[in-house]
């Protein structure tokens, strides 16, 4: 996850679109993409030289410049279905979910209920052992910004087996808060907090259950309370309702083989949400500025960077570089079956977001995407 993070924001600055050879157009994958202007031909050109060397069936593109949107279906919702992915079909989004758990916790700190120096372990029951490295606390923007020295994921989780390198259940749905509680009863951190830079799905898992005892609701209610509810947003959440399940992509795993679909409970915070690339549209304007009063401080909040390395920083979850005079912010997320990405280009007011059911990454075909759209006045 870390490595498509970083690979994705440095190709946005240094980028080159695949070279579109013409193809025969026997056994292609099916695409709504118009083929009207030369950015459409472009794009073409480099989704099919990714879908070529990649095992994905399905994808979806959405770009979004001032105000009007794009997208951009390849190849089919489930193999052998025929069914086209639209800007409305139902992805699993990973960790793109961490923006969201960090939205949660900007809010709380605009809303007065919590602060970003605050410790951990105020949010945690009182008989867990402080979290502490010789006196200095994690805090919820260590947290937020994958510095507090937590681990990546917990070392009391029981992975299902794998078969033939896919594994054959869902990883984290029966991981619940007596199995993180556990986990922090026995673990001491190993480093000072906010030195260091490690990727952690356990950290925001826990951010997740710290704003579900805050506020006393579900990781699920707040996002739908506090986010999507605000911005349109229908199709995020955790749980899809049966009425939905036509639209749900299936994945697959890196084999190309179907995965099963991820759940999570204590975790739900770090990966959980579903979406789709109309949604994630509509959440990338508000991230650029377009949004409703009620989140702009919480989304300003969340891309001030709080740590920083070389040449990129990090906000609360969002990945954040400057280079000349622009700013890139983004993040992606995987899961058994499923890749995604999502930037935004403020100053630009633009963002672009790929959805695939299928987690080998997305990164490369962003950056030549993000190269089209840099010849294009209208995209970028």
């Amino acid at each position: 996850m870390n490595k498509i993070l970083l690979s994705a924001f440095l190709l946005f600055f240094d980028c080159h679109p695949s070279s579109a050879q013409e193809q025969s157009k026997k056994n292609q994958p099916a695409s709504s993409n118009p083929l009207i202007t030369q950015s459409d031909k472009d794009i073409d050109g480099v989704v099919r030289q990714y879908l070529k060397s990649q095992k994905t069936v399905g994808l979806e593109i959405g770009i979004l410049k001032d105000n009007k949107t794009l997208y951009y279906g390849y190849g089919e919702t489930e193999r052998g279905n025929r069914q086209l992915p639209d800007e409305h079909t139902i992805f699993e989004i990973g960790s793109i979910t961490k923006t969201f758990t960090a939205t949660l916790l900007a809010k709380a700190i605009v809303d007065g209920k919590m602060k970003l120096d605050d410790p951990v372990s105020k949010y945690l029951p009182d008989s867990l052992p402080v979290l502490e490295y010789r006196g200095m606390p994690a805090t919820l923007q260590t947290i937020a910004n994958h510095t507090s020295g937590i681990p990546g994921n917990p070392s009391n989780i029981k992975y299902p087996p794998e078969i033939k390198g896919v594994w054959s259940g869902d990883p984290f749905k029966d991981y619940d808060d007596n199995d993180l509680f556990s986990f922090y009863a026995h673990f001491k951190l190993k480093r000072k907090p906010g030195e260091k830079f490690e990727y952690s799905n356990l950290a925001f898992g826990t951010l997740g259950v710290m704003l579900e005892r805050i506020y006393g609701k579900s990781f699920e209610q707040l996002v739908g309370e506090k986010i999507s509810g605000p911005l349109g947003m229908v199709d995020t959440r955790q749980t899809v309702p049966p009425g939905d399940t036509p639209r749900v992509a299936h994945g697959y795993a890196n084999n190309g083989q179907p995965a099963p679909a991820w759940h999570a409970k204590a975790l739900a915070g770090c990966g959980a949400l579903r979406s789709t690339a109309s949604d994630l549209l509509r959440y990338a304007q508000a991230e650029i500025g377009q949004g409703p009063l009620q989140l702009t401080a919480a989304i300003a909040l969340t891309q001030q960077a709080t740590y920083r390395q070389k040449k990129f920083g990090l906000g609360l979850a969002w990945v954040i570089i400057r280079l000349d005079r622009t700013m890139g912010v983004l993040h992606g997320g995987t899961t058994g079956g499923f890749g995604s990405l999502l930037i935004l280009i403020p100053n630009k007011k633009a963002a672009l977001v790929i959805l695939a059911n299928n987690p080998l990454g997305v990164d490369d075909l962003a950056g030549d995407i993000l190269s089209v759209m840099k010849k294009d006045e209208k995209l970028l």
